[in-house]
């Protein structure tokens, strides 16, 4: 159980890395076909070695990924079909000549199509492979591996990446070569995607890819923070999917993807800049604003002729088009802040010494100028 908690988590971590960048490109639907058209380069590696654990496959896999990439943006370029479209295309037909394939010449091989989709990462202990004297899951060193390899590459190329991740006409105007960071940032991908095969399978390895990287950017738009906060999500996302899928016997792949998800929508709701939280600043904002506009109604009319009409109580809802509710709510909330006094002898509201200091703050803030 802890040991493919630890390769589930690796294969979190190691998305994770490469998974920023991928989000902040707008290539997570590019991620989604790489991460099911390597299947084919990964059955044509192994037709040419005719073993399942070699090395090969994931070469293979990587560089397929690659020429994945290049055929989207060779159909992009003509200009007759959007980049979606070229999607669309391009990895459905050579993840379906990859079954094609396994299906006809592959019969008697250990290559399930259902663990390539889904991932069996329950079955990664039984796997082992002994380095350095440490006897581990084969799928943990790989992953291991692949999160150095991820992190040296984005080491070396951080400064161009963050530039060409914001703007890649800037990036080209000071000599970064868009095209090659491009295809190897692809290939990284590739590689990170074929050694998740095992643990998240094709189909989930995008949720890996782009939910916890989504999630920090919401949070913070430094790119530091972000990557830290994308590796914090992708941990903290993967125990709790983990221990989940296992009290409740589910796949555990798939309840990762699952909270990873919810804990996305979750901080979409919830953070500083979120769907509620924003919310409910704006219905704060639009209630100062409100009280704001009845104080300045109130001292223009407070020495005007028709002062008891404008401010009277029972007739000053007429004057904003309210209802007696709604501006009962208002004005009992100026008198609670001690803005406002309601004078039953006279009929009328007027504002209280509070009031008329806070009316010359706000045509202060607003610009405005006070009628004498």
């Amino acid at each position: 159980m802890t040991d493919s908690l630890f390769v589930l988590i690796a294969t979190a971590v190691a998305c994770s890395i490469v998974g920023v960048f991928v989000m902040l490109r707008n290539l997570a639907m590019i991620c989604d076909a790489i991460s099911h058209s390597i299947l084919l380069g990964i059955v044509l590696a192994y037709f040419i070695t005719k073993d399942l654990h070699s090395p090969y496959l994931i070469v293979g896999a990587s560089i397929f990924g690659v020429i994945t990439c290049a055929c989207i943006e060779l159909l992009t370029k003509t200009r007759f079909i959007t980049q979606d479209t070229s999607v669309g295309i391009v990895f459905p037909m050579f993840f379906s000549i990859a079954v094609i394939l396994i299906s006809v010449f592959a019969k008697n091989v250990h290559i399930d199509t259902d663990v390539v989709l889904m991932g069996e990462v329950i079955m990664a202990p039984f796997n082992r492979l002994e380095i350095f004297g440490l006897d581990l899951p084969r799928s943990l060193w790989i992953m291991f591996f692949v999160i150095i390899a991820n992190t040296i590459f984005i080491s070396l190329f951080y400064r161009v990446l963050n530039i060409s991740s914001f703007d890649m006409t800037f990036a080209s105007m000071v000599g970064i070569s868009t095209s090659i960071l491009y295809y190897c940032l692809m290939a990284m991908v590739s590689l990170t995607a074929v050694a998740s095969f095992e643990s998240v399978g094709a189909i989930l390895t995008i949720s890996f890819f782009v939910a916890p990287a989504a999630s920090a950017y919401l949070l913070s738009k430094d790119m530091k923070k972000t990557i830290i906060l994308t590796l914090i999500y992708a941990v903290i996302n993967t125990c709790i999917g983990f221990y989940l899928a296992w009290i409740w016997n589910l796949s555990i792949s798939g309840m990762c993807a699952t909270v990873f998800g919810i804990s996305f929508l979750l901080t979409l709701l919830f953070c500083p800049d979120g769907i509620i939280v924003s919310k409910i600043r704006h219905y704060k904002k639009r209630g100062k604003f409100t009280k704001e506009m009845i104080i300045l109604h109130m001292d223009n009319h407070s020495k005007s002729e028709n002062m008891y009409a404008e401010l009277g109580i029972s007739s000053m809802k007429h004057h904003f088009n309210w209802s007696r509710l709604r501006l009962s709510k208002y004005m009992n909330s100026l008198q609670k802040e001690g803005y406002v006094y309601r004078d039953d002898k006279m009929g009328v509201y007027t504002l209280t010494q509070k009031g008329k200091k806070y009316q010359k703050d706000i045509r202060n803030n607003y610009g405005l100028i006070e009628i004498v």
